[in-house]
């Protein structure tokens, strides 16, 4: 089943990319700005691409950097690329349809 943005309708991610980080496929974390993120991790979102340079600043995922992720149609924020080596998308879920 494809996973829309929720703002343009644009396909970002397909349910068969889900995967589990941590244990867990749904994970919730709060920024610097105390700003609450649900995420969903996939191994790939052909609809999302990464913006700006890396950082390992206040990662969620130790050992991984990110970058953010924005629709490749209207660029809204998706979520992030988190990578280290290997990578997946941590994308938020009230982004996606």
């Amino acid at each position: 089943m494809p996973l829309l943005c929720a703002r343009c309708n644009a396909v970002v991610t397909h349910q068969r990319f889900a995967i589990r980080m941590q244990g867990r496929h749904e994970h919730t974390f709060f920024n610097p700005a105390g700003i609450i993120f649900e995420l969903r991790c996939f191994q790939q979102a052909p609809g999302a691409v990464p913006h700006g340079e890396p950082t390992t600043e206040f990662t969620w995922f130790p050992g991984f950097c990110w970058q953010a992720t924005l629709c490749t149609t209207c660029q809204t924020h998706l979520g992030w690329l988190f990578s280290n080596g290997g990578s997946f998308f941590g994308l938020i879920s009230t982004r996606l349809l």
